[in-house]
């Protein structure tokens, strides 16, 4: 008889992106964003030592990257504390989506189970009911909303705007059921505008 030994898992890898606090930085300091993963790296911005809810995209070694007005950038790890509270792929916290080609923009609000999607032919959009909500599981990363004219599918990606150089790490695909049915393809950032 074979035995098989497993070894202990853990509950869950760390999920990107998620929302972080500068700590550890010295009250008349800031943390320099820099252009690369190194300290000689050139600064692209800075972060006030008591900084909230800076959106943390993806991790390189001991750094995270972050996103500075139109660019991303690097800081170090060691002075950024993740912030409490479920995944973003819980979908039990604000979703902030965009695209190009055509322009849309999409704002997810769980706590009230809205959403509002501005496209070129409706700038002013009417809250739409999310109608069912599909989070994450342990073994798919992947959530889901479902509209009332379509279905919102949310997967964590290493997403690009296509006209800047910010970075995000929620690829977004709308699929409407209107009657031209567009396809609507973008990123998510978890900072609402």
């Amino acid at each position: 008889m074979a035995v098989f030994w497993l070894a202990a898992l853990p509950l869950r890898a760390d999920v990107l992106p998620a929302l972080h606090d500068v700590t550890g930085v010295a009250a008349d300091d800031v943390l320099n964003i820099r252009d690369r993963p190194d300290a000689g790296a050139e600064i692209l911005g800075t972060l006030a030592p008591d900084a909230t809810g800076i959106e943390v995209v993806a991790v390189e070694g001991d750094w995270a990257m972050v996103n500075a007005a139109a660019a991303a950038g690097f800081v170090a790890l060691r002075f950024l504390a993740r912030e409490t509270g479920p995944d973003w792929n819980a979908l039990q916290s604000p979703l902030h989506c965009l695209g190009t080609e055509p322009f849309w923009d999409l704002a997810i609000v769980p706590a009230t189970q809205t959403a509002w999607l501005s496209t070129p032919e409706e700038m002013d959009p009417a809250p739409m009911r999310m109608e069912q909500v599909w989070p994450a599981l342990p073994w798919s990363r992947t959530a889901a909303i479902a509209l009332p004219d379509g279905f919102v599918a949310l997967s964590p990606a290493d997403c690009s705007d296509g006209m800047s150089d910010r970075r995000y790490g929620i690829a977004v695909d709308i699929f409407l059921t209107r009657p031209d049915r567009p396809r609507l393809s973008g990123c998510c950032t978890l900072n609402l505008p």
